[in-house]
C-alpha cells in the first residue's frame, strides 16, 4: 500500500508539471500554426501565461522535493 505522503507529492508534482506544460504549449502553440497569410496569431494575455509557467515550475520544484523527503 502506497502511503498518503507520497501519493500526494506525487499528484502535486503532477499537476505542477501539467500547469507548467499547458503553459509552455499555449506560448508555443501560435508559433507553430501559421495561418492563411503566413502570419501566426499572436497569444494574447503572454504576462499571464509566463506567471503560470513560473507557477507550475514552483509547484513541480515543491511536489518533487515533498517525494524526495517522504522517502520517494
Amino acid at each position: 500500500m502506497i502511503p498518503l505522503p507520497q501519493i500526494l507529492a506525487e499528484l502535486i508534482m503532477a499537476l505542477g508539471a501539467a500547469l507548467l506544460l499547458a503553459n509552455v504549449y499555449a506560448l508555443v502553440r501560435p508559433r507553430l500554426k501559421r495561418g492563411e497569410g503566413g502570419d501566426a496569431p499572436r497569444v494574447q494575455a503572454r504576462g499571464r501565461v509566463l506567471i503560470n509557467i513560473f507557477i507550475g515550475a514552483v509547484v513541480m520544484i515543491w511536489g518533487f522535493a515533498s517525494f524526495i523527503t517522504a522517502g520517494g
